[in-house]
């Protein structure tokens, strides 16, 4: 439960090991933080709004027999002098303990959010809420220090008509000593839902190929192209409220901060995270052996629930491992070969274009626009040769394109030699010494050698630009 400065939201996550992919999710515009610059107090309004809402979702996560509750708040409640009040009504009234994060805090958790869906990253992860930015840097994968500075959105409004030049002029002010961005890196991590909307605009203006927020990465230099566009009025007036209905007010103050943000720390790209304070918190919470898996391969585990399906991907990974220069690198071919059967149930006629889009958009962390669209073509190139799709033709290179189309074939002839069974597939070892792709069976098994076993791997030695040999 995110007590924010201008929402308070609800999110129920089925966790497992390091995946931790969302199941509920309710958002109600509170606004606890609209006024507090001028008051010093929580808006009145907001706080029966926050209360009802808090009371409601007490309710939803004793009903969905909720395991771990983390009620938080943010900035407004930390930072008003009734905050502590509203804490106390809270408790009273719902039952629930909210903590209240320091500035510190959030900084910190935002930034194991950001490495919790993207792990062994460096750079600088900023955290736009309703009252404050939060700025943290990221160094080999591992948070090293953070600051929060008042510029949320709500913070900077004092009234009146948006003024670019006075909040341009606040934003550098602050920011210019930041330590964050004395030495930042060269991509910036973007959290919150104001710089999530900016990214949804850019998605719409550039006709991403991908659209999918999480990890979707902007030139830094055509983003403030655009955050200039957007600051000067009118121009993308209508897509604005469109991708922000809700927020369009604030957005004008967001494209100012993330403006100045990438300017002083001279960016060179900037990328949306998702995973932010909430995703964050229940890193933080796991216990070592699990915040050192691969996200990855928590995702596929909580995705992929039939056992035997899981056993043949695993033993598939092992066995295609052998052309592993020719085809994709070992983390994504793993992947691949662990979601084989992802598409096996769907109708023939479509069962390649569905299976692609499965595997672009899955809940799976870990992974940018071109690793999905690499996996994707991996996957979908298993039950169809040849395949093209947009997403592929504009986000891969020729080369890695290739890799995933032989990933595919390969996958496809392992599965129709073993009849999709692990145990069978020991029978046949493969082996590519860059000029020609040789299938070895064990001799008492030579009858699982079908026509079309022989046609797969001949297809799969035309995809690696080989010759093959098939040995029984």
């Amino acid at each position: 439960m995110d007590v924010g400065s201008n929402s308070v939201r609800l999110v129920v996550y089925d966790v497992r090991g390091r995946a931790m992919q969302p199941r509920f999710n309710e958002k109600v515009l509170a606004g606890l933080g609209r006024g507090l610059t001028a008051t010093g107090e929580l808006n009145a309004e907001g706080v029966e709004i926050a209360t009802a809402a808090l009371s409601r979702f007490a309710s939803i996560t004793r009903a969905q027999k909720v395991e771990a509750l983390f009620p938080f708040a943010t900035a407004a409640v930390r930072d008003a002098s009734n905050g502590k009040e509203f804490v106390e009504r809270v408790k009273k009234e719902t039952g629930l303990q909210l903590r209240v994060l320091t500035g510190g805090d959030e900084a910190r958790f935002a930034a194991e959010g950001v490495l919790a869906g993207t792990p062994g990253v460096d750079g600088v992860v900023g955290d736009l809420g309703g009252s404050s930015l939060e700025l943290a840097r990221l160094v080999g994968g591992r948070y090293e220090s953070g600051s929060t500075y008042p510029l949320g959105p709500l913070a900077l409004d004092t009234g009146g008509a948006f003024n670019e030049d006075k909040i341009n002029a606040r934003a550098k002010e602050v920011l210019s000593s930041a330590p964050e961005l004395k030495k930042s890196g060269d991509v910036f991590f973007a959290v919150g839902g104001a710089w999530r909307a900016i990214g949804t605009m850019h998605m719409e203006l550039t006709r991403a190929p991908l659209h999918m927020l999480q990890n979707y990465e902007m030139d830094a230099a055509d983003l403030l192209k655009l955050l200039g566009d957007v600051l000067a009025g009118k121009k993308y007036a209508e897509l604005l409220q469109e991708v922000a209905r809700k927020r369009a007010i604030t957005i004008p103050y967001a494209a100012t901060v993330l403006k100045n943000v990438i300017e002083i720390g001279k960016f060179k790209s900037v990328m949306i995270s998702s995973y932010g304070v909430r995703e964050g918190i229940i890193f933080d919470s796991l216990d070592p052996a699990e915040r050192q898996e691969d996200p990855l391969d928590a995702g596929l585990d909580a995705l992929i629930a039939d056992e035997q399906a899981s056993e043949f991907g695993r033993a598939l990974a092992d066995w295609a491992s052998e052309a592993a220069p020719y085809t994709l690198n070992a983390r994504l071919s793993a992947a691949a070969c662990r979601l084989v059967d992802i598409g096996a149930l769907l109708h023939p006629d479509h069962r390649a274009d569905l299976a692609f889009d499965l595997v672009a958009r899955a809940p799976l962390p870990g992974l940018n626009h071109r690793d999905r669209a690499a996996l994707a073509l991996a996957v979908a190139s298993r039950f169809k040769r040849g395949l093209r799709n947009d997403v592929s033709e504009k986000l891969l290179d020729v080369n890695t394109a290739g890799k995933a189309r032989a990933l595919g074939a390969l996958m496809r002839l392992a599965a129709d030699f073993s009849g999709r069974s692990a145990d069978l597939l020991k029978h046949a070892r493969l082996t590519c010494d860059g000029d020609t792709l040789t299938l070895k069976v064990t001799p008492t098994y030579r009858a699982l050698v079908s026509e079309s076993v022989e046609r797969r791997l001949e297809q799969a030695a035309d995809e690696l630009d080989m010759d093959y040999a098939l040995i029984t």
